[in-house]
């Protein structure tokens, strides 16, 4: 690993970056004091920068530094507040992050960003990585302020067209192996860290940032928040709380169901269709192409595991998943740089990806009565839909150069294992 004190100073002056530095430190210092640590976005959020900073390559003197401070953080926030392994996990990354932050940001000012060029490539993306994540935190809720009512008896009613419920099915099956939860919330709350380490396996191909890849991700975050308002749904453990997962309507008792929006309290997000969950999951892992085989098919692990989650844990409906597969097509297409958007390589899967993702919001919306006249014809249509989806998206155009190119010696994804142990 290089050595930090290797290069001549070229930064601030010695005053403004002592200054700087000890702002910088008041606010981690904030943070750590302020910033609710056990809430997942928060600390695998802030946990991304601290898998960017290990992508940087510091030295091991900066790596003990970061680990002390970090240490430091997790002693405050984690004190006499233990609960369990899993939410452990997520209150040690967000203190690790933001020490991180904080050493790459004081390391820029004081040698300057040629001397750092590593750290700079790490640092924006982290910073930008944890706005994503503090921003989603905290405008979640955005959607119930508009919608008092949801349509989740709607999506209900589409996964009982298929002929039962997969989510209160896999939710009792999840209720009986109780042993497998801590698994399910660190792999289903830590997309975030996956969505570091798909950065971090490309970081070190290029001299600059990689905003490609943080555009990847920003926009079906910025493109379903709207469509939350769309379609409203907030997933069967919020809508049907008594119920789930222990009883559900029978299918030959479905076509007496009366749909309308139901209430459900403000508090919970409207926040199901698309699931941006599965939608993340699965651009990380079709964007995994350039990396190592291991790279590969943790990601696909990680697609799975997220299917399992989303419905196991009744954030998600069915419905909301397979909405998501042609969401996805569409977000794939409209991101990838190799070839221009005239191409019709690339605009024609984005427009198919598209009107399929629309067609789905007004069968979910307005197709009860024909969707329980067959459950074949339901079923056909959600696999058709997602294998079109699925193998466009992977017959698409690399979304960068540098996923077409020979990684540089000894650069693999080792960070993304982390994400589904």
């Amino acid at each position: 690993m290089p050595e930090e004190n290797s290069a001549p100073r070229q930064g601030l002056p010695v005053i403004a970056g002592v200054l700087v530095c000890a702002l910088l430190a008041a606010i981690a210092i904030e943070a750590v004091l302020n910033l609710d640590f056990k809430q997942p976005f928060i600390g695998y959020g802030l946990g991304g920068a601290f898998l960017l900073f290990l992508a940087a390559r510091p030295g091991w003197s900066r790596v003990a530094l970061v680990g002390g401070l970090g240490t430091i953080g997790v002693a405050a926030t984690v004190w006499g507040r233990y609960e369990g392994v899993a939410t452990l996990l997520v209150q040690v990354m967000g203190p690790l992050g933001l020490a991180s932050l904080l050493v790459m940001s004081c390391a820029i000012l004081w040698r300057g960003r040629e001397v750092e060029s590593a750290s700079y490539r790490a640092l924006l993306p982290g910073a930008a990585l944890t706005f994503l994540t503090l921003g989603a935190q905290y405008s979640l809720n955005m959607a119930s302020l508009i919608h008092a009512r949801t349509l989740d008896l709607y999506a209900y009613a589409f996964d009982g067209a298929l002929g039962f419920q997969p989510s209160f099915v896999l939710g009792k099956m999840l209720n009986a192996n109780p042993w497998l939860f801590p698994a399910v919330k660190v792999s289903y709350e830590g997309i975030v860290l996956a969505m570091a380490a798909l950065y971090a396996g490309f970081m070190a191909r290029r001299e600059k940032p990689l905003w490609e890849l943080i555009e990847l991700l920003f926009a079906p975050a910025m493109v379903g928040y709207l469509f939350f308002s769309v379609f409203p749904v907030c997933g069967p453990h919020y809508a049907f709380a008594v119920d789930f997962p222990n009883a559900y309507l029978p299918y030959p008792m479905l076509h007496r169901l009366a749909l309308e929006s139901i209430p459900v309290l403000p508090a919970f997000p409207r926040n199901a269709v698309p699931s941006l969950h599965l939608t993340w999951a699965l651009l990380i892992w079709l964007n995994t192409r350039g990396l190592s085989r291991w790279a590969r098919v943790v990601a696909a692990v990680l697609a799975v595991a997220t299917v399992f989650d989303t419905l196991a844990t009744g954030e998600h409906y069915l419905f909301d998943l397979i909405v998501s597969l042609p969401f996805t097509l569409w977000m794939q297409a409209c991101m990838v740089r190799t070839v221009k958007f005239s191409a019709r390589e690339r605009w024609l899967p984005a427009v198919a990806g598209c009107a399929m993702f629309l067609g789905w919001l007004v069968i979910g919306r307005f197709g009860f009565h024909w969707m329980v006249s067959s459950r074949y014809l339901v079923w056909s249509l959600a696999v058709v839909s997602s294998a079109v989806s699925l193998v466009w998206a992977m017959k698409l155009p690399a979304m960068i150069p540098e996923m077409i190119t020979q990684p540089k010696p000894g650069i693999e994804l080792k960070a993304m294992t982390a994400v589904v142990r």
